[in-house]
């Protein structure tokens, strides 16, 4: 889950696409929307796949600013 930590970070209908369009090749996403939360499901990677990507991209896109990884 990624959840909003700024109110001026993006919304969450156009983080979702940001999220979904850095997605590594071969990975499937579906995805539901809530306030301030991105509820994701991502297969076929693992957790600790998922987490490490997650971490990854929240950091070096400018354009997810204010969001953050909801858990490890």
């Amino acid at each position: 889950m990624v959840e909003r930590a700024a109110p001026t970070a993006a919304p969450p209908e156009t983080a979702v696409i940001r999220l979904v369009s850095a997605l590594p090749d071969g990975w499937d996403c579906t995805w539901r929307l809530a306030e301030d939360r991105i509820l994701l499901r991502i297969e076929p990677a693992g957790p600790a796949a998922v987490h490490a990507w997650l971490a990854g991209v929240l950091v070096d896109s400018g354009g997810l600013r204010g969001w953050r990884q909801d858990g490890p």
